[in-house]
């Protein structure tokens, strides 16, 4: 792709990004709350858990540390390595004109 963006395009692709940022912060919160959750009251959500599911202790710890944890990688993955690539393309696109 030679040549310069034109200003719609540039737009589109600035628009993206503050998506997937606001996106990323989203889901950054979200897991905040859901660690400050499992932290207050994991005693009771296990109670909970175990109610619906037979599961051990560990077994409980074990799935909520995967669980965050796959959230924070799909998070990296979805949202912010996207954002800085869109954010790379456009700044190396506009020290090219």
């Amino acid at each position: 792709m030679s040549g310069s963006l034109s200003e719609e395009t540039t737009q589109l692709f600035d628009a993206i990004a503050g998506i997937l940022l606001r996106c990323f912060l989203f889901t950054v919160g979200a897991s905040l709350f859901v660690w400050v959750v499992v932290l207050l009251g994991g005693d009771t959500l296990y109670q909970i858990y175990t109610i619906l599911i037979d599961m051990s202790r560990q077994d409980y710890d074990q799935f909520t540390l995967y669980t965050l944890t796959l959230i924070k990688v799909l998070n990296v993955l979805f949202f912010l390595i996207p954002f800085l690539a869109i954010k790379h393309f456009l700044a190396s696109k506009s020290r090219k004109t």
